[in-house]
């Protein structure tokens, strides 16, 4: 049977993306052995829950001795996020033959919903789990130049570093959005402010927004929609997931923390004919009572609701100017909150 070329097409480029998380695989391994790593064990017979690498690596201990601690290694190489979803699974790598850490390798960034859910996890398990991200790693090739050299290729392919200073364009949003003044008087120009940020960074592929959009009464305002409609990629996914046509956004250029009067508000906008994603913006974030209304939220009607800040929109700026997805974030958030609730 002769294949189609779509069909040989996605068959190699499916063979091109194994072939590059081999490689990733022999760069990380060799990594490990030139910073002090022994007994290193790649896959093979006997390895589960998603480990890639066993190794030792000695520990010293209060009194002088070392000690070998063994290290779960697992290696992802990847061109966009890496989710709190990847960093909850982590935990089964502790199972496997009584590791003592884990370590996560990935060739992409952390977003700032990963971050946290790290922070959060390594509490729990008491910093017994790493994670090496693109930046680490570069910076740790610094002490290595022949394996800098050596792998130069594959490390040129590395999504550029979420610290790269964005574009001018972005720059000037970035400044306008501190120069508005938390409070009533300048609600609007927060609000304007905001669709054009996310305008900039959704647009493409989703459309542009329906500013200000009310029902055909007039008695509900939204403040953003954005239309989900025909989107593929991880938009489509969230379509799917949540039976969203729009995506909502609203903006509190409040002084305060905003409470579960809010919270309730956009719950009550995301009907059927919207869907079950909201993003509320805000200059100081939600109270405990918005939080906790949050969670009801969910509970009762599978609605999820994220809670922005000016850091968040900042944040989508610079992944549009990386050229990375911006949906990215939405889907690390959405996965903080799935793995946190509670």
């Amino acid at each position: 049977m002769t294949d189609s070329s779509g069909d040989k097409r996605d068959a190699r480029l499916g063979g091109q993306a194994a072939m590059r998380g081999y490689l990733f695989e022999q760069f990380v391994a060799e990594l490990l052995s030139q910073l002090g790593f022994s007994d290193l064990r790649l896959a093979g017979p006997g390895l589960d829950q998603g480990i890639d690498i066993l190794a030792t690596y000695p520990s010293i201990q209060p009194t002088g001795e070392q000690v070998p601690q063994l290290w779960a290694v697992q290696v992802k190489h990847l061109s966009s996020r890496l989710g709190a979803a990847d960093i909850a699974q982590l935990s089964g790598m502790f199972q496997v033959k009584g590791a003592d850490k884990a370590l996560l390798v990935t060739s992409s960034n952390l977003t700032s919903a990963a971050r946290a859910y790290l922070t959060k996890f390594q509490n729990q398990l008491g910093h017994r789990l790493e994670i090496w991200d693109r930046d680490r790693l570069v910076s740790l090739l610094t002490r290595f130049p022949g394996l800098l050299e050596k792998y130069k290729g594959l490390v040129s392919e590395f999504p550029l570093s979420a610290a790269t200073p964005a574009e001018s364009k972005y720059t000037q949003l970035i400044e306008q959005l501190g120069n508005i003044t938390a409070g009533k008087t300048a609600w609007r120009d927060y609000e304007r402010l905001g669709i054009t940020v996310l305008t900039e960074v959704f647009v493409p592929p989703l459309k542009p927004p329906r500013e200000q959009a009310r029902t055909w009464s007039g008695l509900e305002r939204r403040d953003a929609l954005f239309s989900l409609c025909g989107i593929k990629g991880g938009w489509q996914e969230l379509r799917e997931e949540f039976d969203a046509n729009f995506l909502r956004c609203e903006f509190k250029n409040y002084t305060e923390r905003f409470g579960k009067d809010e919270v309730n508000q956009t719950r009550n906008y995301l009907k059927r004919t919207i869907g079950r994603l909201g993003v509320i913006f805000s200059r100081n974030g939600p109270d405990s009572g918005a939080i906790k209304m949050r969670n009801s939220v969910f509970g009762e009607e599978r609605k999820v609701i994220l809670f922005y800040q000016d850091t968040h929109l900042r944040e989508l700026l610079r992944l549009k100017s990386t050229g990375q997805d911006s949906v990215d974030l939405l889907q690390d958030a959405i996965d903080e909150f799935y793995v946190s609730y509670e």
